[in-house]
């Protein structure tokens, strides 16, 4: 029985190494963002009170590419996180969500807001979005992490990327203080 030649083997080692790379790149559980996404997250959040502005106030004044500090409650709807990105909403303090109310056990997802008007919540709410370094959200759910749960307060710094006169606000963040 013979040796394979050194040029054979040295074939061999690389598409093995090519396969390997290959297959690594192509399972979504193998790249960054989607191994350390909560932990990413995790990292930028923290515990306790920090000045930020109510989010109807930075809605009134905020431009695209804008530094702010916003402060709210997570909700706005039954679901508030997206469910496979680090996506969320932040509504205004100054509305009531149903725990506010007399009877906080009328509704089951009382982070929906659903006692208020909707333009009044259209008006007062925020979206929140925690990117990778490639820009986009990443792919990682994040309720329940580090404390963002419904109903948390919340103030989020970080740069405005959207806004209109309609309501949009969307702020890429670079940290959450939850509360």
């Amino acid at each position: 029985m013979t040796s394979p030649h050194p040029f054979q083997l040295a074939a061999r080692a690389a598409l093995s190494i090519a396969l390997v790379l290959a297959a690594c790149g192509n399972d979504p559980s193998t790249k960054p963002a989607a191994r350390g996404g909560t932990d990413a997250v995790a990292a930028m959040v923290t515990k306790g009170a920090v000045e930020g502005v109510p989010v109807i106030q930075a809605k009134g004044r905020a431009t695209k590419g804008q530094e702010v500090s916003i402060t709210g409650r997570i909700g706005g709807s039954e679901e508030p996180f997206a469910s496979d990105r680090a996506v969320f909403t932040v509504v205004d303090a100054s509305l009531k969500s149903c725990t506010d109310m007399d009877d906080p056990d009328h509704c089951a997802t009382p982070w929906d807001y659903c006692c208020e008007d909707r333009q009044s919540l259209k008006m007062a709410t925020a979206t929140v979005e925690i990117a990778g370094a490639d820009g986009r959200p990443l792919p990682v759910a994040v309720r329940g992490t580090a404390g963002l749960d419904p109903l948390a307060r919340v103030t989020v710094t970080g740069t405005v990327i959207d806004c209109n006169d309609r309501g949009l606000l969307v702020v890429r963040a670079t940290r959450i203080a939850v509360h």
